[in-house]
């Protein structure tokens, strides 16, 4: 019995238009890591990016706008919770973070890296943040 897809049906599939995905609202049990009552000021976490990079453009579209309506600050600041770091813009933060993959999630806390993440969604950039993987 011959087992192959026709060229046709494979070439319909791969021409199929793409469907809008809905982002889900971030659980009550993360929203709730938004608001830890400790301190968290030295705590940051370094995105490692570039406009070039699709996944880093898919994560900061489908995931930063609900960091940010948890009052999550998201910018080239160093006061910023995800301190956006463009690797084309940075090239020595980059070396100096061994930053190989984009996008890349450092978290920092009293200026060491604590860990290391690709691309995650707002609740595990949120149990990064508080360090709770």
């Amino acid at each position: 019995m011959n087992t192959l897809i026709p060229a046709t049906m494979v070439l319909s599939l791969s021409l199929a238009p793409m469907q809008a995905v809905e982002v889900p609202a971030i659980p009550e049990n993360v929203v709730k890591l938004f608001q830890v009552e400790e301190d968290v000021s030295n705590h940051q976490i370094l995105l490692f990016t570039a406009s070039w990079c699709p996944a880093c453009v898919q994560m900061k579209n489908n995931e930063f706008p609900a960091l940010r309506d948890k009052n999550w600050e998201i910018g080239e600041g160093q006061s910023s919770h995800i301190r956006v770091i463009d690797v084309d813009q940075h090239p020595g933060l980059t070396d100096k973070y061994n930053v190989q993959s984009l996008p890349t999630l450092i978290l920092v806390v009293d200026g060491k890296e604590v860990s290391r993440s690709g691309s995650l969604n707002a609740y595990s950039i949120a149990e990064m943040f508080y360090n709770r993987k």
